[in-house]
Parts: structure tokens; sequence; C-alpha cells
């Protein structure tokens, strides 16, 4: 399907809750540095102002943009131009290249509470993948702003105490912005400005339930990775704990050494199936020999 045609589908969904994430700019960046990121802040700010949605969470990754939100397909639709324009302003003014003409998105309707849940958890865990940050560590994605008191402790301009032209220079829109709104030296806008957080404390109760989902939620992880096109990473330690995970499920919480080897030909298949583990990383989290393993994923019989 071509552009064309997904800007026809997309227009025609109804309200409700959408994931959207932007394509990943595979030749460049959308921000190289700390003031884009936070010029991207300021526009998924405007984005709430100027289109009739609300913004739950959101992961601005160097490449790639995902939003957890509410509105109609057409919005949806109409926000992704405007987040492309001024985003492709900024880059053209700080001399890199502007986002490419067919530089595109996939917006994905959510169905019921349950693939909320998911959704959201998918686009939260984001800047974990590298393994570069804790949870809630990742300055440009919503993570820290649930259950969390931080984002008072960070003071700014509100702005209420900004004149007219001051407010159209630095949020660099006309727009009416809300008295509440608070200018960040860093962050450019403060995330609260913004985001409705209700919705995330709803569906997770405490905060230990989300931090529960977001470290332990790897097969969730996986299938909506593969969904989107995009790369999904899970270090050692995670590898362990989805072992551990499928021998609690799938196996009556057996170890591993008590398991027969047609038992691990099992294994092995979900393992690449439902995790997208390769062979090597099944062959030394389970202990068998990788070529053991490959004729395993080839069997037929096991599958």
């Amino acid at each position: 399907m071509n552009i064309r045609k997904k800007r026809e589908s997309y227009r025609k969904g109804e309200e409700g809750y959408y994931h959207l994430c932007t394509d990943g700019w595979k030749d460049g960046l959308i921000f190289h540095n700390a003031a884009q990121f936070a010029y991207g802040l300021i526009v998924l700010g405007l984005l709430c102002l100027r289109f009739n949605l609300t913004i739950y969470a959101f992961a601005l990754m160097p490449n790639h943009i995902h939003l957890i939100l509410k509105g109609t397909g057409a919005v949806c639709l109409d926000a992704f131009d405007y987040l492309k324009h001024k985003l492709s302003v900024r880059l053209k003014q700080d001399g890199h290249p502007p986002l490419p003409e067919d530089y595109w998105f996939k917006l994905v309707k959510i169905e019921d509470e349950e693939q909320l849940k998911r959704e959201i958890i998918y686009v939260l865990r984001n800047p974990l993948e590298k393994g570069q940050y804790t949870v809630g560590g990742y300055l440009w994605a919503s993570g820290w702003l649930y259950f969390s008191d931080l984002v008072y402790a960070m003071e700014g301009t509100s702005a209420a105490s900004m004149s007219k032209r001051s407010k159209i220079k630095y949020f660099t829109s006309e727009q009416d912005i809300p008295n509440h709104w608070i200018a960040h030296p860093f962050l450019g806008l403060r995330p609260d400005s913004f985001v409705d957080t209700s919705l995330v404390e709803k569906l997770f109760p405490s905060p230990k339930d989300l931090r529960t989902a977001l470290v332990k939620d790897y097969e969730v992880y996986f299938q909506i990775a593969s969904r989107l096109g995009e790369l999904c990473e899970f270090s050692k330690n995670e590898i362990a704990g989805i072992v551990n995970q499928t021998l609690q499920k799938r196996f009556g919480g057996r170890n591993l050494k008590n398991l027969t080897e047609e038992d691990k030909g099992k294994m092995a298949i979900i393992l690449n199936r439902e995790f997208g583990l390769t062979s090597y990383q099944i062959s030394t989290s389970i202990f068998l020999k990788e070529l053991v393993v490959r004729q395993f994923l080839s069997s037929k019989e096991l599958r």
C-alpha cells in the first residue's frame, strides 16, 4: 500500500486510542543534541494544543518517535504532518538535512485495555533496550513522570509570566499557550505541561506494577517490535529472565537440568518464535550445542 492509500485509510479511523510510531530514519537523526530533543517536547505540546488529541505516553528516540494518544485517525494524520514539518524546519535551521519527503509512520488502533497496556509498556521500554538507562531514567520519554514528584523540583518559567512576543519566539507558534505550561531551560517544555499521566496510573495501579511490567514483559515487547519492524535486543540478564519465565509458564517450573532433550527442543522453538532469540543465544542460555539447537529449529515434528 502506497502512502496516498495509507493516508486515506488512516483518515477514516474513528476516535480512540492509538500508537503512533514514526519510521526509523536510517540515513539521519531527528534529534542530534539536547536542544533538539527539547524542541521536540515543545512540538509535542503544540500537537495537543493545535489538534484535538491527548498524549498519555511518549518516547523521543534519536531517529524515531513513539506516541500513545487519543484522537481520530484524521487528527493523528494531521498531527504527524505538523510534527514532520516543525522538526524538519528545526533540522534545516541547525544545518542538518530535513526529514525525507517520503518519511512516514505507522498508526496502530488500540482495541482494548490489555492492548493499551501492552502498547504503553512498549513505548516506555524503548529507551531501555540499549541498556543505557534505568527504568524512568531517560529524560526524553515519559517514563519518569508517573508516580513521581520529581518534575515539580524542575523549576522553569510559567507561560503566564511571559509576554505574548516572548511566547511566540520561545514556542515558535502563535497559538494561545496555556498559563500552566512551564518553559524549562534544558527540557524546553516541562512534559507535565501536556502529558496526561492519569491513564497510565490507572492501568498500572502502583509504581511496582508499572516497573514490573517494564522489565518483565519480554514477549509483548518482541511481538510489538516485530509488528512495527523494529529491532528488539535482549541483554544476557533479560534472556535469563525469559528462560526462567518460560520454564514457569510452559514447563511447570522445572529446572533446565530436569528437562528432557525433547523439552529443550520445544524450549528452543519457543525462544526463537516468541522472543526472536538466535540459535547462538538459545544455545548459551539452555546449555545445548548450537548445532543441536539449529536442528531443533528446523524440525517440523516439534513445532
